[in-house]
């Protein structure tokens, strides 16, 4: 510090005191500073010494640890494994007891097996593995064969009482079945309160691979079918041989067609019932094909029969038969096309075939138009009505074409092209065995036009027939008298006829009646007209005499 000058050195006893304090407590700091590193030297190699005392006890008790750790890992497997081993034995009486008793706990055991043979399976390298697979194996295989055959069995009591009776079918065989299936169309075929017992099973069989549950289900399904069918007096087991068919008489064909068109329509709505138990019972994943499976036979029947039946078909008059079958199968398609969209399989090839017969039917029933059109033409028919009348031919043409216009589908299906895209078949081209119309079209007006046009030239072929029958009367008038009667009831038939009348019109019918006037002028001037000539001489003859009295 410094002083002021002149100032002097002053001591002061508290700042000394002080001081010395100060120093004696720095003293006493960096003897216990040096007394604190003496001893953290010491203890750092106690602690050093210690360390290198329990570093083979810290060994010895990490694989200790790791001992027990593996131990217990081990212990866990092989009592896991033990578990899986007498899994089979466990359950094997539950199993033997059969689903019927209690369907839970046998499920939950079957379940219990199957995941046991897994996982045995995965552990075959095991010696003492072998032996205890065999036996599990062999619990499962039974016990999936106990499973499948209550599954038969309750399926099969369940459909009895649920069976389509012959008046549901009949009272529903023209049902439309294009709009939505609609509900009094489609019949519950087991009762709902079976159906999860059914679904369980299902899925417990599905999973084991047990596929032989499916074919028992397709049999027992096709016999309620077959049954089915037959009480509708079909036996779709034991179809008719082409050979028969084509030997039948007019009447049997005809009741051989109409059953044709029975079964087609009766499998057509039993199989929209058939799907919705199909969907009921088995998984999406495999509910369409199991079902594809089940129809498919029933409608290779169809398609094979109804191809036995066109092509034995070669009678012109049977056209009718071929329009009614192709009004049926036309309706049937679209709603079997439904029913069978998304299975695997061949069911596209099943549906060409089906498509393919509409095709054949259709040219079939234009080949037998024409046909019949070539053989009016070729008539030789030499006996005439010897008062002139009405000549069976013209009597059975005309009701041909009244029949034939009471289809409303005629048009389309003789002179229509089929609309869509045409699925794969294997069967021969329709065209190939019906020739058809050399020209279809595409409109349902120009159908319209086309039959028109046919039944035009059917007329027509008819009188140019008639007029050259009629030259074979040695009397000119009763020649004329038989052509204005038959002209006549040509005209009149279609002018009574509405379907006729719209298709040849109003300009057809004058002309008609024109030629009816003229036949008849002609029979009055071949049949009068001498007497009024000899009338009119004796007038004259007796006027001459008159006037030379």
């Amino acid at each position: 510090m410094v002083m002021p000058a002149g100032s002097r050195n002053v001591y002061d006893p508290r700042q000394s005191r002080k001081a010395e304090f100060i120093q004696d407590r720095l003293q006493v700091l960096d003897r216990l500073t040096v007394e604190s590193t003496d001893l953290l030297d010491v203890l750092g190699q106690t602690l050093h010494q210690l360390t290198a005392l329990t570093a083979p006890i810290h060994s010895r008790a990490t694989a200790l640890t790791n001992a027990q750790q593996n131990i217990a890992v081990a212990k866990q497997a092989v009592d896991h494994l033990l578990e899986h081993l007498e899994t089979s034995r466990r359950v094997q009486s539950v199993l033997e007891a059969g689903p019927g008793k209690d369907l839970d706990g046998f499920l939950d055991a079957l379940s219990q097996l199957e995941h046991s043979n897994v996982f045995l399976q995965q552990h075959g390298s095991l010696a003492a593995v072998s032996q205890a697979l065999a036996h599990s194996q062999q619990v499962f295989n039974r016990a999936l064969e106990q499973c499948d055959a209550d599954f038969r069995a309750t399926l099969a009591a369940s459909s009895r009482g649920h069976a389509p009776t012959t008046a549901w079918l009949r009272s529903n065989l023209d049902a439309d079945l294009a709009v939505g299936s609609p509900a009094e169309a489609t019949l519950d075929l087991i009762p709902s309160s079976v159906l999860p017992k059914l679904r369980r099973m299902v899925e417990i069989m599905l999973e084991a691979g047990y596929e032989i549950a499916q074919q028992g289900y397709i049999q027992l399904r096709d016999k309620v079918l077959h049954q089915a069918l037959q009480e509708l007096g079909i036996d779709s087991h034991h179809p008719v041989a082409a050979a028969a068919v084509a030997l039948m008489g007019s009447e049997v064909l005809e009741k051989h067609i109409s059953g044709w068109t029975t079964e087609l329509r009766a499998v057509t709505l039993l199989l929209v019932s058939e799907q919705q138990l199909a969907h009921s019972i088995w998984p999406s994943s495999v509910s369409q094909e199991v079902f594809a499976r089940l129809a498919s036979p029933h409608l290779v029947n169809v398609v094979q029969a109804g191809r036995t039946i066109v092509e034995a078909t070669r009678m012109p008059d049977k056209v009718f038969s071929l329009l009614s079958m192709h009004k049926h199968l036309q309706a049937s398609l679209p709603v079997l096309q439904d029913l069978l969209r998304g299975a695997q399989g061949n069911t596209d090839r099943l549906l060409g075939d089906l498509s393919a017969l509409l095709r054949l039917i259709s040219n079939a029933a234009a080949s037998l138009f024409g046909a019949y059109e070539e053989g009016v033409a070729r008539d030789s028919n030499k006996v005439l009505p010897m008062d002139g009348t009405i000549h069976p031919l013209t009597a059975q043409v005309l009701s041909y074409m009244k029949r034939l216009l009471s289809y409303e589908n005629a048009a389309d299906v003789m002179y229509r092209s089929s609309s869509g895209s045409q699925v794969h078949s294997e069967q021969p081209d329709p065209q190939d065995i019906f020739p058809g119309p050399p020209m279809r079209t595409t409109g349902s007006g120009e159908a319209k036009s086309a039959l028109s046009a046919g039944v035009a030239r059917l007329l027509m072929q008819l009188l140019d027939n008639l007029e050259v029958k009629s030259r074979a009367y040695k009397n000119d008038a009763i020649a004329a008298l038989f052509l204005m009667n038959n002209v006549h009831y040509v005209q009149w038939s279609v002018e009574n006829t509405p379907a006729a009348l719209k298709l040849l019109g109003e300009e057809w019918l004058e002309r008609h009646k024109d030629a009816v006037e003229d036949w008849g002028a002609k029979y009055h001037d071949i049949t009068w007209m001498p007497l009024v000539n000899m009338l009119k001489v004796w007038c004259l003859s007796g006027l001459m005499r008159v006037q030379n009295l």
